[in-house]
C-alpha cells in the first residue's frame, strides 16, 4: 500500500473524534465526560475544545459550563446534506410551493435525532414560529413526523423509539394513525404540535420506494385550507409525486382521499 495514502495529521483525527463524541450525545456534556469517552485527559480535551469553541464548531454554556454543538457545526452539516441531489431538487420545489401557496414549506430528512429540517422556505408573509433549519419534529405529534413513522423501516423506528429521547413519543396522536398516513399518502396536523398552526406533509420516495425526505406545508390555522381535496394538499401531493418520479419511483400514485 502507498505510504503517502496513509499519511495524515493525528491531532486533527483525534480532535474530530472528540467532536463526534459531543455530536452523538443528545445533551450537553461535562468536559470530564468528554475526556473519558475520548480516552484522553481533561486537560488535553480542554485544548481541543478551546480550538473548536473559537471556530464555532462547539459551544459552551456560560452558566453550566457544559459543551454542545455550535452553529458552525450545524451549518457545515447542512451544507454537506445540500450536496445530495434529492435535497437540491426538493429545495427548488419548496421555493415554488412557498410562492404558489403563500405558506411556509419545509424539507426534512431523517437525522440522528429524528425528522430534521434541512430547508425552510418562507413566503412573502413568513410564519413566525420557533422552527427552522436544524429543528427536529416530534415523531407522532407532527404531520412531518407521522410521515417518517409511516414510511421508514419499522426496525429503524423501533430502535429510535427505544431511545430515552423518544420514549414520550410512543403513543400515536389520536387524530391520525400511521396506517391512515400510508392509506392517504399524506399526513395532516391541525394544532397537533404547534398551537394555532396547521400542516400537510408528504413523502418523497426513491426508485425502490424508500423514503428519501418529507415535504411539509405549514401555515396559520385561520388561513389554511385543511381539506384533503383542497389546493394546498393537492399542490403538495403533486410536488412530492413529481420529485419521487424524478428519483425513479414508478409505482402507481398514492391514493389521496378525503376524510
Amino acid at each position: 500500500m502507498d505510504k503517502r495514502a496513509q499519511a495524515g495529521v493525528q491531532s486533527v483525527e483525534n480532535g474530530l473524534d472528540l467532536m463526534l463524541i459531543v455530536a452523538h450525545h443528545r445533551r450537553p456534556m461535562k468536559i470530564t465526560e468528554i475526556a473519558e469517552r475520548a480516552g484522553i485527559s481533561p486537560s488535553k480535551a480542554h485544548r481541543y475544545l478551546v480550538s473548536f469553541l473559537r471556530t464555532g464548531f462547539i459551544t459552551q454554556d456560560p452558566e453550566s459550563g457544559l459543551y454542545g454543538m455550535g452553529s458552525v457545526a450545524l451549518e457545515f452539516s447542512l451544507s454537506c446534506l445540500a450536496t445530495i441531489e434529492p435535497i437540491s431538487l426538493a429545495t427548488r420545489e419548496a421555493e415554488r410551493l412557498a410562492v404558489e401557496l403563500g405558506h411556509t414549506v419545509a424539507v426534512s430528512v431523517w437525522g440522528s435525532f429524528g425528522p430534521t429540517v434541512v430547508r425552510w422556505e418562507q413566503p412573502a408573509r413568513p410564519v413566525m414560529v420557533n422552527v427552522g433549519l436544524g429543528s427536529v419534529f416530534p415523531l407522532y405529534r407532527s404531520a412531518t413526523g407521522r410521515v417518517f413513522a409511516a414510511y421508514m423501516p419499522q426496525e429503524q423506528m423501533k430502535l429510535y423509539l427505544d431511545t430515552v429521547a423518544a420514549r414520550e413519543q410512543k403513543a400515536e396522536a389520536a387524530s391520525e394513525t400511521t396506517d391512515q398516513v400510508r392509506e392517504r399518502g399524506m399526513a395532516r396536523a391541525v394544532g397537533d404540535f404547534m398551537d394555532g398552526m396547521s400542516a400537510f406533509a408528504a413523502p418523497v420516495l426513491d426508485d425502490r420506494g424508500r423514503l428519501v425526505l418529507t415535504m411539509t406545508v405549514l401555515g396559520y390555522k385561520a388561513g389554511f385550507d385543511h381539506r384533503w381535496s383542497g389546493p394546498v394538499a393537492g399542490a403538495l401531493r403533486e410536488a412530492a409525486v413529481k420529485l419521487s418520479r424524478t428519483l425513479g419511483w414508478e409505482h402507481e400514485r398514492l391514493a389521496l382521499r378525503e376524510g
